[in-house]
C-alpha cells in the first residue's frame, strides 16, 4: 500500500491535532490564573484529558465548546491548594491528584504542588507511566528545599507514580542538572514565580532547550515574565547559538507574580506532523495543514532532517500555509535528536529508507519514555531487516531507496522491502505511528498488538492515516 502520487490538487490536506506541548501547559496556565481563559483550536487526546480533569481537580471550571476550552482559573497563591485535590485524602492527611499516563503533567504538577499546596499531595497515574522512572527528581527538588518520594516505599532510590511531593519550594539561588530533560524545569518555571522573593535557576547541560522556551512563551501570555540566558563555550559562541552546544542555561525569576487569563490559539502538533510528512517523503505524496513553521516546536526540527535526506519540500502561503512533500530519491544524513527526542522512532523508519548509513545522535534521551524507546526501536528495524547498531549515543541505521528495495524484492538480491508480520509497540504510541509508516514498505501485513494506545497523543491517527493512503500494491 502507498500513497497516491497524483497531482497536488488530488491531495487533501491532513489537519493536524492541536500541540500538546503547549495545550498541556496552557490548560494548567489557565487553572492557575485569575479570570476566564479561552484556549481555541483544542484537540482532545488522553494527556490533554488529564490536565482538564487536573485543572478540575484544582477547583478551576473547565467548559469544552466544540475545539474551545473555556477555563475558569482559581488565582493561585502560595499554600491555596488545601482542600481542593478531590479524589479524597489519605490517612496521612495528603492529597491525592491523578494525572493519568503523562509524564509532562507528572514533572509539571510536581513543582507545582509543592508550591501550592500547604499539605503533601500524592499524584498517582496509570498505565505506562506507573514503570517510568522520574530520573533526577529528587536532586532537582531537594535542591530547592523540596521533597518528592515514592508513595509506598521511600527508600527506593528510583522515583515512580506514585509519588508524594510535599513544600513549598525555597526562592533563592538554586543549581540543577538538566541532563534528564526539560519537564521538570518547565514545572519549576510555572511554580517559582509564586515565591515571595526572586529566584535564580541555574540549568547545567539543558536537554531538550526547544520545550523550555515553549514553557516561557505559555507563561509570557499568562503575563508571567522570566528572563533567560543561553550560555556555552567557544563554539556555542562561534555557531551562533546552536542549542546542541548550550551547557548552562540562567533563569531569572521575579517572586510574588500572578498568573492572568488569556485568550490564545493552540498550535498544530509537529510530533504528529513528522510521521505523514515521512510517509509522503517515502512512499508518495502528502500535504499537511495547520502547522506553524516558525513554532518553538522541538520536533520542527523534522523539516530539517527531510531536507538533509534530500525530500521534496514546498509550503505556500507563509509560514502557517500547507506544506507539501512528495516521494524523492533519499540519501542518509546525520542528525542529534536530543533536543527532539519524539523524533527517533519516525526517524528510524526514515534511515531504513535512505541510502547509506544514517547516525541519529541522542540515543541517552530515549529510556524513559513510553517504552525503552532505543531497544524497542533496535528490536522494530532488526525484525524488519534494517541492520542497525547503537554506538555511544548514536544510532546507525544502513538504508536502502525504496527504488533499489522494490528491484531487489523482485529479483531477490540484496535488501528488499521491509519484512511484515507480528510488532509489539510497546504500548508506545511513537512506536505504533512509526510503524504504521514502515507497513507502507513492508512485503506483508504488518500486525500492532497495542494500536489503541495512540489516543495517547492522537485518538484519530488511524482514520487520517488510512485517509492519505491507496490501495495502490507494490
Amino acid at each position: 500500500r502507498f500513497i497516491g502520487t497524483g497531482n497536488a490538487e488530488e491531495v487533501s490536506p491532513c489537519v493536524m491535532p492541536s500541540s500538546k506541548s503547549f495545550a498541556q501547559r496552557a490548560i494548567i496556565a489557565a487553572s492557575l490564573a485569575d479570570g476566564t481563559s479561552r484556549l481555541r483550536g483544542y484537540t482532545a487526546c488522553g494527556d490533554n484529558d488529564a490536565a482538564l480533569q487536573v485543572a478540575a481537580s484544582l477547583g478551576a471550571e473547565v467548559e469544552l465548546k466544540g475545539n474551545e476550552v473555556i477555563i475558569t482559573g482559581i488565582g493561585a497563591s502560595t499554600g491555596c491548594v488545601e482542600r481542593i485535590i478531590s479524589s479524597g485524602e489519605e490517612p496521612s492527611g495528603s492529597h491525592i491528584l491523578h494525572v493519568g499516563e503523562s509524564g509532562l503533567l507528572t514533572r509539571m504538577m510536581i513543582p507545582l504542588m509543592a508550591q501550592l499546596s500547604a499539605a503533601p499531595v500524592t499524584l498517582t497515574g496509570e498505565k505506562t507511566l506507573l514503570g517510568r522512572p522520574l530520573t533526577g527528581a529528587r536532586e532537582i527538588m531537594e535542591a530547592l528545599g523540596a521533597s518528592v518520594r515514592n508513595h509506598e516505599d521511600a527508600s527506593d532510590d528510583v522515583i515512580r507514580v506514585p509519588l508524594t511531593v510535599e513544600g513549598p519550594l525555597n526562592a533563592g539561588r538554586a543549581e540543577i542538572s538538566g541532563k534528564h530533560g526539560s519537564q521538570l524545569i518547565s514545572g519549576l518555571l510555572m511554580a517559582l514565580p509564586f515565591a515571595d522573593r526572586n529566584s535564580s535557576l541555574i540549568v547545567k547541560d539543558p536537554k531538550s532547550i526547544p520545550y523550555m522556551f515553549i514553557t516561557l512563551e505559555v507563561l509570557k501570555k499568562f503575563g508571567i515574565k522570566i528572563g533567560n540566558d543561553m550560555l556555552g563555550g567557544q563554539d556555542f559562541i562561534e555557531s551562533g547559538g546552536d542549542w546542541s552546544l548550550c551547557t548552562e542555561m540562567v533563569f531569572k525569576i521575579r517572586g510574588g507574580q500572578k498568573y492572568k487569563a488569556a485568550d490564545i490559539d493552540l498550535e498544530g502538533d509537529w510530533s504528529a506532523a513528522a510521521n505523514f510528512l515521512v510517509a509522503g517523503a517515502i512512499f508518495g505524496k502528502v500535504e499537511i495543514a495547520g502547522l506553524d513553521t516558525t513554532s518553538l516546536q522541538a520536533d520542527l526540527s523534522i523539516m530539517d532532517i527531510l531536507m538533509d535526506a534530500g525530500a521534496s519540500l514546498s509550503q505556500m502561503d507563509g509560514k502557517k500555509g500547507n506544506i507539501t512533500v512528495q516521494r524523492a530519491p533519499l540519501r542518509s544524513f546525520e542528525v542529534d535528536a536530543s533536543n527532539c527526542p519524539d523524533l527517533f522512532p519516525i526517524v528510524a523508519v526514515l534511515a531504513a529508507f535512505c541510502q547509506g548509513t544514517s547516525r541519529v545522535a541522542g540515543v541517552g534521551r530515549l529510556a524513559n519514555k513510553e517504552s525503552d524507546r532505543a531497544k524497542a526501536i533496535i528490536g522494530m528495524l532488526a525484525q524488519m531487516g534494517v541492520h542497525a547498531v547503537i554506538e555511544g549515543d548514536e544510532m546507525l541505521i544502513e538504508g536502502h531507496g525504496l527504488a533499489e528495495r522494490l528491484i531487489n524484492q523482485a529479483s531477490g538480491n540484496g535488501p528488499g522491502l521491509l519484512k511484515g508480520g507480528a510488532y509489539t509497540s510497546h504500548h508506545d504510541h511513537r512506536m505504533v505511528m512509526a510503524l504504521k509508516v514502515a507497513a507502507l514498505g513492508a512485503d506483508g501485513p504488518v500486525t500492532i498488538d497495542d494500536e489503541a494506545c495512540v489516543a495517547k497523543s492522537f485518538p484519530d491517527f488511524q482514520q487520517t492515516f488510512a485517509s492519505i493512503v491507496s490501495n495502490v500494491s507494490h
